[in-house]
């Protein structure tokens, strides 16, 4: 039941029931006529990541999505795997939760009306699983007289409402402003975007029967809120509303002017329907709202509650999403008031288009061409009419009219919900004669409103409407003739591609400056030039007298085919000592380009002594296993990246898991030193990609090497997501990893004794205090002091994690705690949610859970740290040092 002090029951009479057949018959009749017959397309599901899919006949034979007996392989494991969804999809957040899109092709090829299985999803979290005979919808709030709680049943009897609407994602073309410069959001295409016929009740009709005062001139300064029924965590703490503090989990919600929601002109409505069907579990099952002109993010789907108020809405979500701030405003800078501004909301969308035909990478043989039918869609908000769509081939200096096709039919109040989709034909004389062998396309509406030809970048990345356009190239093909190659500006999520991802493509400014003082991180690279002229400057050296360079006395790397001494530098690199030295005298051209930005590159440029001599020949090393002074088989090589199969994967929950890789042979010894990590690489996407990560075996584990992996997958603060643990989590049994190691600066010798950067330390006592997979390094400490029973040294961990399912290898950990308990205790806080019966702490690390958890400061007590950076520099290291730790004995791993 709905937190409400009175709940009348509604009763639809016959009078009610007479009028809704009636309108129904109408508005539906003229939908279907219009716009029928509605594509429908049953979902097909990708089985593996080959993209195989369930045979033709089965997919003929489901009536509905229901029917397919399995679901796409990337739900499998996640709160969603009872959904089937099509795996063609393109994920924007990984697997989980579903941010997806369709390919371009498929929005130009059903055009105006999309198939419900193939619109672009935007999901905050896991999909509720609702009944239509169950939920509820509640409407009250301070200005209902008679407060309401609706079944499905009930909001279907009401007259109803029926007519297409354009739904558009607010950060719709996103990843064109990441290519410029990082926002908070993740990486949209271009198909953020998809249209249905909607059917549901008009939300005033629901207002009216509430008893909300619907009198002219007085609903000025009020509104009405929905709030739907998911549970998501709160990213940004309490808020600014002492009276309306936000929890740690909070609901999605938004609130619209009451006279706005009062207008039937606006046509919002309560939805339960979509293209003649009841809604998808994604778009919304059993009840959505829909804001025909607004961006999606105000469309609150699974809804629960509608309550009117005498002021805006306090929901987290309509403060700390759907924001359009200025250009200048960086995530930092944000914090001091900027979110709460009411002139920065997004609301009502702004004026776009896209071009969909020709499609990225799609080539036509020019031999073939005599002209071309391009296309593309448009749309705005505010209920305005689409009035043109222009295209130029001349970068902008001759615009032509598109032809539009135009479906939608103008609301009885003279209201346009809907986008357009143009055409425009070009001869073969048209592409050869284009001056900047671009396509550019723009729009105009009815306030003539039209794109601007330039980017303006924003912190959330949302509202992107500059000039939409596509390269083409000249290139030759099979036949000896050339063909016609199309580039867009980038490919959705996490695919390779367009123009705008390379330093070339990127404009000169986007509102916040230069892209060019912004450290060249956002900016075409230009050569780096070489330092100023030295005896050593442009001597060439061989492969052969850099190899002689590789002691911490005398270090020399080669990067990009140029030599660097960078002796004088080991100490200050951040990455510590053995991250150069295991590429001491060779080439680190891979490993370095993987790991550092374009503003590393250049302070490299300090060391430069010279180039390489590329003639020269590399000498042929011994590949053959490493022998220690035991002559013991040695896994690993510091200065070799060396290939290890997977043989074994253990999910652990939906984004965690055990990858177990066999050795070299099921004798040989891992040969990592406790402390030490290696370094995994791979390349992903046509880029080199290393990371460091510390294995839980060790060299008692014979034959093998396990990580533990947590997979980062995109979402709104790192858009891309992690690239390697992504990539890790795509091996199946049989892939390899490059491994390279061992590295790191500090090295567990045993009864106390560890050296840091080979400085001999000793510590009776260990506080541990690690978050999310950073709990892998200070485990394989505790995991060696325990194994040796000469070995009284003593640990107190405090292992912080989101939620409990978050908590890694608990099981192991639980274990010890039992098994020693004068050696060993552990501690768990979760920052999000946690159980009733939780009897660890909630929140975030600080001085009193430090003052009650760990060993009090002493000569013999030492603090190892892991774990994300805010954690360690706001939580860990200050109150660490109130309590009287030095940070002489702290190390952050």
């Amino acid at each position: 039941m709905c937190p409400r002090e009175k709940i009348v029951s509604v009763i639809i009479g016959d009078d009610d029931n007479l009028l809704s057949r009636a309108t129904k018959n109408d508005q539906e009749e003229e939908c279907r006529k219009r716009y029928g017959p509605y594509p429908q397309v049953i979902p097909s599901p990708y089985l593996s990541n080959k993209e195989d899919t369930l045979p033709k006949e089965v997919l003929d034979c489901a009536a509905t999505m229901f029917d397919l007996p399995e679901v796409d392989y990337r739900d499998k494991g996640t709160p969603d795997e009872w959904l089937p969804r099509d795996g063609r999809l393109i994920r924007l957040t990984g697997r989980h939760p579903f941010n997806v899109e369709p390919p371009l092709a498929i929005l130009d090829k059903y055009k105006f009306i999309t198939p419900t299985n193939l619109q672009y999803v935007r999901n905050h979290g896991a999909c509720p699983r609702l009944s239509w005979d169950e939920h509820t919808v509640c409407i009250g709030g301070p200005l209902v007289s008679t407060p309401l709680e609706l079944s499905m049943n009930q909001i279907a009897s009401f007259p109803p409402r029926v007519l297409p609407v354009t739904l558009v994602c607010a950060g719709n073309r996103r990843k064109e402003q990441n290519s410029v410069k990082q926002t908070i959001g993740f990486n949209w295409g271009s198909s953020g975007v998809s249209t249905s016929v909607w059917k549901g009740v008009l939300l005033r009709d629901l207002l009216i029967r509430a008893g909300v005062d619907s009198t002219p001139n007085t609903m000025r300064g009020k509104f009405v809120e929905f709030i739907g029924v998911e549970d998501l965590p709160n990213k940004v703490g309490p808020g600014p509303f002492p009276d309306e503090p936000w929890g740690k989990l909070v609901k999605y919600g938004t609130s619209v002017p009451l006279a706005r929601a009062m207008n039937p002109a606006y046509d919002i409505i309560i939805a339960y329907e979509a293209n003649g069907e009841k809604l998808q579990p994604d778009h919304g099952y059993p009840v959505r709202l829909i804001v025909p002109g607004y961006i999606g993010g105000r469309m609150i789907k699974w809804l629960k509650h509608i309550n009117v108020l005498t002021e805006e809405t306090k929901n987290h979500y309509h403060y700390h999403d759907n924001r359009i701030l200025p250009p200048n405003i960086t995530a930092e800078e944000s914090l001091n008031g900027w979110w709460y501004k009411p002139e920065y909301i997004f609301n009502e969308l702004n004026i776009n288009s896209a071009v969909a035909r020709p499609d990225h990478n799609e080539c036509i043989n020019f031999q073939e061409l005599k002209e071309y039918k391009m296309g593309g869609y448009a749309y705005t908000g505010g209920g305005r009419m689409i009035t043109r769509v222009e295209v130029s081939l001349d970068g902008g200096h001759l615009w032509q009219l598109a032809t539009i096709d135009r479906k939608e039919e103008p609301t009885e109040h003279g209201m346009y919900w809907c986008w357009i989709w143009w055409n425009f034909t070009v001869s073969a004389v048209d592409f050869l004669g284009s001056s900047s062998k671009e396509i550019w396309c723009r729009a105009w509406d009815e306030s003539n409103n039209c794109q601007p030809n330039n980017p303006t970048w924003n912190l959330m990345g949302m509202g992107n409407n500059h000039t939409y356009r596509v390269k083409f190239h000249a290139e030759p093909n099979s036949a000896g003739g050339f063909c016609l190659r199309f580039e867009h500006p980038t490919q959705a999520g996490q695919l390779p591609g367009g123009w705008m991802t390379v330093p070339s493509g990127k404009p000169i400014s986007a509102g916040f400056g230069k892209l060019a003082d912004y450290g060249g991180e956002m900016s075409a690279a230009a050569p780096v030039p070489a330092v100023p002229a030295t005896k050593d400057v442009m001597k060439k050296y061989t492969l052969q007298e850099v190899e002689k360079h590789n002691t911490e006395h005398d270090c020399w790397i080669i990067v990009k085919n140029r030599v660097y001494d960078c002796t004088q530098y080991l100490e200050l690199h951040p990455g510590g000592v053995d991250s150069i030295m295991i590429n001491a005298g060779m080439d680190a051209t891979e490993d370095f380009v993987a790991i550092h930005s374009t503003k590393a590159t250049k302070m490299l440029e300090k060391y430069y002594i010279g180039d390489l001599d590329t003639g020269s020949t590399e000498i042929e090393k011994d590949v053959s296993v490493n022998a220690d002074v035991n002559s013991a088989k040695v896994a690993l090589d510091p200065k070799k990246k060396i290939a290890f199969k997977l043989r074994e994967k253990i999910i652990l929950s939906h984004d965690s898991f055990i990858l177990d890789f066999a050795l070299q042979t099921k004798d040989t010894v891992l040969g990592l030193p406790t402390g030490k990590h290696v370094f995994l690489s791979a390349v992903i996407n046509n880029e080199t990609v290393m990371r460091r990560y510390t294995p839980i075996s060790s060299d008692f584990d014979v034959g093998c090497i396990k990580f533990v992996i947590k997979a980062y997958y995109p979402n709104e603060r790192f858009p891309k997501g992690g690239k390697m643990s992504q990539h890790l989590d795509s091996l199946k049994i049989g892939d390899t990893i490059d491994i390279r190691g061992p590295v790191g600066e500090f090295h567990y010798l045993s009864i106390g004794k560890f050296t840091i950067d080979a400085q001999l330390h000793f510590a009776a006592k260990f506080n541990m205090i690690a978050g999310g997979t950073g709990i892998t390094p200070v485990m394989q400490i505790a995991s060696e002091i325990l194994r040796n029973s000469d070995d009284k040294t003593k640990v107190r961990l405090i292992f912080g994690c989101q939620t409990e399912k978050d908590i890694l290898l608990r099981d192991v950990l639980d274990e010890w705690a039992t098994l020693f308990p004068s050696r060993f205790s552990v501690h768990y806080i979760l920052s999000e949610s946690w159980p009733k019966d939780w009897k660890f702490s909630t929140g975030f690390v600080n001085k009193t859970l430090f003052e009650k958890e760990l060993f009090a400061s002493a000569s013999d007590v030492y603090n190892l740290m892991c774990g994300p950076p805010v954690m360690l520099e706001r939580g860990c290291i200050p109150n660490l040092g109130s309590l009287g730790h030095s940070k002489k004995s702290m190390f952050c791993f």
